[in-house]
């Protein structure tokens, strides 16, 4: 995990366990790795790639679930690092685990496919239509990622 991810969920970790600001725990954060504290939340909302506003919406514990998605979607390469992470300072013990394939009964027209995979194509083509809604995109990037987005609704043979 490089080390941006890291200082983005130690931050986390510290405005969870001492129930504080993100300028406090960037503080804290950087006086342990002599850097300033602002460099340090604006390296985070940079690896990110979110405003601010959004990094502070994150940090509330009540959207927990979402920061842990975003995270899984920003850096699916780093998945179980970010999970154990999370369990790290989770008491997770309580929390049934669900098998959502027993919850969705699939199409007998379809071939099965994971539910993980699905949901990775969902997240996919969500993604798409963010960077396709950013005005600093190039239009032929927009075309390209409309065409994929086509492909994957399954419109273009």
């Amino acid at each position: 995990m490089n080390n941006s991810i890291s200082n983005v969920l130690e931050i986390y970790k510290l405005v969870l366990q001492n129930n504080g600001t993100k300028e406090d725990a960037a503080k804290e954060l950087g006086k342990k790795h002599k850097v300033d504290y602002q460099d340090l939340l604006a390296s985070c909302t940079k690896t990110l790639n979110i405003s601010p506003d959004k990094f502070d919406y994150f940090l509330d514990s009540q959207n927990r679930f979402n920061f842990k998605n975003f995270l899984f979607r920003r850096f699916p390469d780093d998945e179980d690092r970010i999970t154990q992470f999370f369990n790290s300072f989770e008491d997770t013990s309580n929390i049934p685990i669900l098998d959502f394939t027993k919850l969705i009964k699939p199409s007998r027209h379809h071939k099965p496919i994971k539910l993980s995979s699905e949901l990775m194509i969902i997240s996919l083509k969500d993604s798409f239509l963010d960077w396709i809604a950013r005005p600093d995109v190039p239009q032929d990037v927009k075309k390209e990622l409309k065409n994929w987005i086509t492909r994957i609704e399954g419109k273009e043979q």
